[in-house]
């Protein structure tokens, strides 16, 4: 296999979007947007260590790109950015995508969605779904099979997204 340009992942991406806005239990809420994508690649290796139980809180309002900075920068993603790398020799790639361009409102908030794929030369394979709210930097997750929108420190608690690759 060959590797893949950043313009081709962000192209890959956008066409992976419109499936993976399908597969989310919020679909039937809200009609998925056009297919687009914003891709983001790992971040350096970091160590596990305990995580603050809340993103800090934002001055001004997050674009798109500050908001994927702001997940990539989550002790989890930078983990496991890490580990599918150095697991698959450099093959595969921890990515952020925007699933759907649409804002997700929320308890009157309204949030960016990203999905945390593994992307390997055969395949994307989704993490978890991230919701960042634009204003403050809120963040939620997905429960992937109730649905539930898990706050950060809940995930954290009840998943222990740390210890998901070996």
């Amino acid at each position: 296999m060959f590797p893949l340009s950043h313009r081709a992942l962000a192209v890959l991406s956008a066409v992976l979007a419109a499936g993976l806005a399908a597969c989310s239990p919020r679909s039937a809420e809200a009609p998925a947007a056009s297919a687009s994508a914003s891709v983001s690649m790992p971040a350096e290796t970091m160590a596990a260590s305990v995580p603050p139980a809340v993103a800090p809180v934002q001055a001004k309002k997050l674009g798109k790109d500050q908001a994927i900075g702001v997940l990539m920068d989550l002790p989890e993603l930078k983990v496991w950015s890490d580990r599918i790398e150095k697991n698959s020799k450099g093959q595969s790639h921890g990515a952020l995508i925007e699933f759907d361009a649409t804002p997700f409102e929320h308890k009157g908030k309204t949030y960016y969605q990203f999905s945390f794929v593994e992307n390997t030369p055969e395949a994307v394979q989704r993490w978890e779904n991230f919701l960042i709210a634009p204003d403050d930097g809120e963040i939620l997750i997905e429960d992937q099979i109730s649905g539930e929108l898990l706050s950060l420190a809940r995930w954290r608690k009840e998943k222990q997204p740390l210890q998901r690759i070996p």
